[in-house]
């Protein structure tokens, strides 16, 4: 699988994703709907276009690289 998560680094890395390709599609972030920090990362969990679709993103710093997983579409 080929996937990818742009990011905003800032004065941390990444201090906020922009946009996910996933699947063969490119989301653009639209929505940071919560934040969290761990010891071993930063997780998102983000609103993104098109489809109006949630995904929760965890980057791992050891690793340097993302974990997503899709939480299907936002709520009406």
């Amino acid at each position: 699988m080929n996937a990818r998560v742009e990011s905003y680094a800032g004065s941390t890395n990444p201090e906020h994703p922009r946009a996910i390709d996933w699947e063969g599609t490119h989301y653009t972030v639209i929505d940071i709907l919560h934040r969290r920090r761990e010891p071993h990362g930063i997780g998102f969990l983000v609103r993104c276009m098109p489809g109006d679709v949630i995904f929760d993103l965890f980057y791992l710093f050891e690793e340097e690289r993302w974990q997503i997983l899709p939480k299907g579409s936002a709520p009406p």
